[in-house]
């Protein structure tokens, strides 16, 4: 890509997230405090969750194959940001938009709604990621287009947490958070989120593929056979504590400091980390390598975690610190995390001459959106075990547990993604000079 085009794919990336972020932030407060559900009601609303999440996770496999069997004169790819724009942006404000009716009719609407609005979302983020690789001409293109697309997400996930509360109040006109004011703010996200989105179709110019479309068995056989990629996703999926603040941040903010509007500091904190690492992870795959550096940062979030723990939340300035360090680690884990899911993408094509794009990044959703299944439904269980609702006075007991699992969880989680990692063998330095022999290779029979 030229500059150009690489920035216009990251404003893409920067509408994604202004709408996508948005629901994962405030979706858990909009149906606690917003509809005000029971303490019943939350734990069904978190079942709902958690099973859509799961069919979502699955559905990222199908979405994968889907896309490589896709032929049109404008790409696999570029179709599907194109056509899926505004159904999503439509769902987006329909999932803050629940009908006064019975608890019970709502939760039917929210799950209803919320089963679309993922399966589309789906549908269009495999192929946004999937363009980093059928798009960039090297490692040092796809590198840079990642961080940026990265770094443009990023900083739509920062204004998202820090202006979402203030911008839902004000809205609201009562002054405080209530449903009117999240289903404005959510109106707002979605019409610049999904017209930005599709900058995706316009910027870029994929690589034609020549050849005819992946069976479906073949696709799904490379997705059994390719271990790499298994690797890669088991990995990614016992990560998956990392999202318990992103689903639960601005709630643990109500519950422990008493006022959501906190998550602002500490989300500002996290995000800020995670920003000036994403621009910096470029220069330092300079020194070492996608792999390494992913164990790097790695071990070093969960590290912090356990010293978030430890300090406890008493002392705020601290915890805001450790949130900026953290994010630090996981700004650079974003970019060597998707590097590395291009890595197995050029491999399985160096070992069967024949690229699946579409079920590689398929994993990389598959994985990030399995993980959010699993944070809602730990840290869902956990409000409601705690016996935290709308009203009640809360206790020493329920922010201990809050803290618990908003630390201990992901610390322990980010430590066991090292394991798989252990026997992750793409060769990196070598994999531009074997992609391009077998290229020629194939070019010359």
């Amino acid at each position: 890509m030229n500059g150009r085009q690489r920035l216009g794919f990251a404003m893409a990336g920067f509408g994604q997230n202004l709408l996508h972020n948005t629901v994962n932030l405030y979706l858990l407060v909009y149906l606690v405090q917003g509809l005000g559900l029971s303490a019943a009601g939350i734990g069904v609303a978190t079942a709902i969750v958690t099973a859509i999440k799961v069919w979502d996770a699955v559905a990222n496999l199908g979405a994968g194959v889907l896309v490589d069997r896709t032929r049109t004169r404008w790409g696999r790819l570029r179709p599907y940001v194109l056509g899926l724009a505004l159904p999503i942006g439509v769902l987006g404000i329909a999932l803050f938009s629940a009908p006064d009716a019975s608890e019970g009719v709502r939760l039917v609407y929210f799950g209803v709604v919320f089963a679309l609005y993922v399966t589309l979302y789906t549908l269009a983020d495999v192929p946004y990621w999937a363009l980093t690789a059928a798009t960039a001409t090297d490692d040092r293109d796809r590198t840079l287009t990642i961080a940026w697309a990265r770094t443009a997400g990023t900083v739509a996930l920062a204004i998202v947490t820090i202006v979402g509360t203030p911008l839902a109040t004000a809205l609201g006109g009562e002054g405080h958070t209530n449903a009117a004011g999240w289903q404005r703010l959510a109106i707002i996200a979605a019409v610049t989120g999904m017209g930005l989105f599709t900058l995706a179709f316009v910027s870029t110019k994929e690589r034609l593929d020549p050849t005819p479309p992946t069976p479906l068995r073949e696709s799904l056989r490379f997705f059994v056979a390719d271990k790499m990629l298994f690797v890669m996703l088991a990995s990614g999926t016992a990560a998956f504590g990392r999202n318990i603040l992103a689903v639960g941040g601005a709630l643990m903010a109500l519950v422990i400091f008493g006022d959501e509007k906190l998550f602002t500091p500490l989300g500002a904190a996290l995000i800020g980390g995670m920003v000036v690492a994403i621009m910096l992870t470029p220069v330092l795959l300079r020194f070492t390598t996608r792999k390494r550096l992913t164990i790097i940062s790695t071990l070093a979030s969960g590290l912090l975690f356990i010293a978030l723990w430890a300090v406890g939340y008493g002392n705020l300035g601290l915890v805001v610190a450790l949130f900026l360090a953290n994010g630090f680690a996981i700004g650079v884990f974003m970019v060597t995390q998707t590097a590395m899911v291009g890595d197995v993408a050029d491999y399985g094509e160096v070992l069967t001459g024949v690229r699946h794009d579409g079920v590689c990044f398929a994993g990389l959703t598959f994985i990030s959106k399995l993980g959010t299944a699993l944070a809602i439904v730990l840290f869902g269980s956990v409000v409601a075990a705690v016996g935290y609702h709308k009203g009640v006075d809360v206790t020493p007991a329920m922010r201990d547990g809050i803290w618990a699992v908003c630390t201990l969880v992901p610390a322990a989680s980010c430590l066991v993604s090292l394991l798989p990692l252990a026997v992750y063998r793409v060769p990196e330095a070598d994999l531009p000079r074997m992609l391009a022999e077998r290229r020629a290779g194939s070019a010359a029979s």
